[in-house]
């Protein structure tokens, strides 16, 4: 498994030719942090974490790309449909081949 850290919150993990991009916000200044990337996962709706115009456009490059959040970003992201999937405190899933559990 790989770790790379981008700006100020994001980071991205790569493991078995897939990534999961984490918390790619407005401050994350790599304008190609989401290139090829499997999924996405959202924190919360702090700006520093989101960068809701980034994600829409990802998603219309790779239509494989799915987004992973809390309710409120969600709302945000309506307009992209099933491609957001929305995670609750306690929730175990699993993005990119990492499994991952929501907490908070």
């Amino acid at each position: 498994m790989e770790l790379v850290k981008f700006g100020h919150a994001c980071v991205r993990l790569e493991k078995d030719g897939r990534s999961l991009v984490i918390d790619p916000g407005v401050m994350t200044p790599e304008p190609d942090v989401l290139t090829g990337a499997d999924a996405v996962l959202v924190t919360h709706e702090h700006v520093d974490h989101l960068d809701a115009d980034r994600l829409r456009a990802a998603v219309d490059h790779n239509p494989e790309l799915t987004v992973h959040t809390c309710p409120g970003v969600a709302r945000h992201l309506a307009d992209l449909g099933d491609r957001v999937q929305v995670v609750r405190d306690g929730d175990v899933f699993s993005a990119a081949g990492f499994e991952v559990a929501a907490a908070g």
